[in-house]
């Protein structure tokens, strides 16, 4: 038995634009979120693993997006059919929630382990952008990456050697348009051919060099792709590609133009290095085929209905770490679309209290050409980062 209580608190400066923020020149948000996690082996081959959540959100913010950095997930999510959540409470700025984030049961079979219920399922192995994680993925600019959401989901794993394997899994979901609710209704067991996934993944190792490689159905049509990580002299290489081909249409709702999904490649290439002395870089590349540099205005809407990763084609992130105190990391994390020429920059401190206890202070600061308003009222996104407010925050983070 074991557990975490955490407590974020943001102030939201907000940039001057009506139609975004009504008229609040700040906001403030918060979020509370006590996790309760039990896990054990009952018996020889048999385990299990039970997260139970609870969440408490304030917003007075009425748009500009952050909600995604908080980290937590509760009902309406992709690959999600059975219903354990419950919004308890709500009204126009709170909202308390309480869900299973994982419930499930793993069983140890002679040539393989089969995982059924809601799991964790994580594919990827670059840090910003992950093509291969379709399971539910960190959202690039999210800074609380302790827990991943869970899917439902039935996992085989062969184990073929030391360092290879296949991984087989059918994940169960509902359609969701471009406003995060459920296109048939929050209705529970009720799974869709375009909301599941069916994916096949093998992995090895080869000269030191780790190679995967995966196909099928996901989320709204199908999927084949491979990555590598290996390092070259002392330096990190990290390289993933995805093809995705849509499924069905889904028209965006006007005045939007074009699909939710259409077929695009995705593409990502990292290199790391650890230096002496504790100073850690990461730097990426992102092209993102489904991006919309000359519409960021229908780009966004794709972004918002999880359909892209970014707004525009080409982007970089360079995250740098270092131990400034043994108790105390600084962290700056920076994101750059080279579609639009915006940035977003993010410093962050985080404070070891203690043995249980993390104390963080950071700021994301968004900059590039701001938004408009054009004729008959239409909203028109200039730039990527330009869109977003600066957030200032401060969380808590406590393990028992």
């Amino acid at each position: 038995l074991d557990g975490s209580i955490r407590t974020v608190v943001v102030a939201v400066d907000n940039f001057k634009f009506e139609p975004f923020f009504a008229g609040h020149r700040f906001d403030a948000s918060s979020q509370t979120i006590l996790r309760l996690t039990a896990a054990g082996r009952p018996q020889r081959g048999l385990s299990y693993e039970v997260h139970l959540v609870q969440a408490y959100t304030f917003s007075s913010a009425r748009g500009g997006g952050g909600a995604g950095w908080f980290g937590a997930a509760a009902g309406r999510a992709r690959y999600r059919f059975v219903g354990l959540s419950r919004d308890w409470y709500q009204d126009r700025d709170h909202l308390a929630t309480l869900w299973f984030d994982r419930l499930n049961l793993k069983i140890a079979l002679a040539f393989a382990d089969l995982t059924v219920g809601r799991q964790a399922i994580t594919f990827g192995k670059a840090y910003f952008w992950n093509p291969l994680d379709v399971f539910l993925p960190f959202d690039p600019r999210q800074f609380d990456r302790d827990y991943k959401a869970g899917v439902d989901a039935v996992r085989l794993d062969i184990a073929l050697g030391r360092f290879s394997g296949i991984n087989l899994i059918a994940a169960f979901g509902r359609e969701l348009n471009v406003w995060g609710t459920y296109v048939a209704g929050d209705q529970d067991l009720r799974a869709s051919w375009y909301g599941s996934a069916l994916l096949a993944r093998a992995f090895t190792t080869v000269r030191n060099w780790d190679l995967a490689v995966q196909g099928g159905k996901i989320y709204g049509g199908y999927q084949l792709g491979g990555a590598l990580v290996g390092e070259v002299w002392t330096v990190q290489l990290r390289a993933e590609a995805a093809v995705f081909w849509a499924d069905e249409p889904r028209p965006l709702p006007a005045p939007f133009t074009g699909d939710l999904l259409e077929d695009h490649v995705t593409a990502v290439i990292g290199l790391g290095r650890r230096f002496e002395g504790s100073l850690h870089v990461e730097g990426e590349y992102l092209y993102n085929g489904s991006g919309r540099p000359g519409d960021l205005t229908t780009a966004l809407a794709r972004v918002a209905g999880g359909g892209s990763f970014h707004l525009g084609r080409h982007l970089l992130g360079l995250t740098l770490s270092y131990d400034i105190l043994p108790i105390l990391t600084g962290r700056l994390a920076v994101l750059y679309s080279l579609s639009d020429s915006s940035i977003q920059i993010q410093p962050i401190l985080t404070w070891s209290v203690s043995d249980n206890a993390s104390l963080i202070l950071g700021v994301a600061l968004n900059r590039g050409r701001r938004p408009q308003t054009g004729p008959g009222g239409m909203i028109r996104i200039r730039s990527e980062f330009g869109a977003y407010p600066d957030y200032y925050y401060l969380q808590f983070k406590f393990y028992f």
